[in-house]
């Protein structure tokens, strides 16, 4: 494939060989190394291998996948990974804990019960019980 020897993968031949038969799973870091080697990207890896397992085309795949890309942007997943990233892991997870229970507390000042707000913010009875 491409042109690259077996000497020149990132992995010796007996895990290439369990990978390959489905004893092992790759790892992510396995997954870009062997990419840079084969100069793809690791995600053109990933659509190779998901369609020869649904036995579809890679264009299949790739509508599908464009499709689960608008809905996840659609949803506001892509400003929410933006933030995510320039905040940092813990100071993303404390900016939506704060968030929701602002959320959850203007749905108290509103009148709602508990199990009101719980649906109308799709969250658990239990998470919106801690910001009660």
């Amino acid at each position: 494939m491409k042109g690259v020897s077996q000497a020149e993968l990132p992995a010796d031949r007996k895990h290439l060989y369990k990978l390959e038969a489905g004893f092992s799973n790759i790892s992510l870091e396995l997954l870009v190394q062997l990419a840079q080697t084969l100069k793809m990207e690791p995600s053109t890896l990933m659509v190779l291998l998901q369609s020869a397992d649904e036995a579809a085309s890679p264009e299949f795949v790739l509508e599908k996948i464009r499709a689960e890309l608008d809905e996840f942007g659609r949803l506001g997943g892509s400003a929410e990974l933006a933030r995510q990233l320039e905040l940092g892991g813990q100071q993303a997870r404390n900016a939506a804990r704060d968030s929701r229970t602002a959320e959850i507390r203007a749905c108290k000042a509103r009148g709602l019960t508990q199990r009101q707000t719980a649906a109308e913010l799709s969250l658990s009875k239990s998470t919106v019980a801690r910001a009660w």
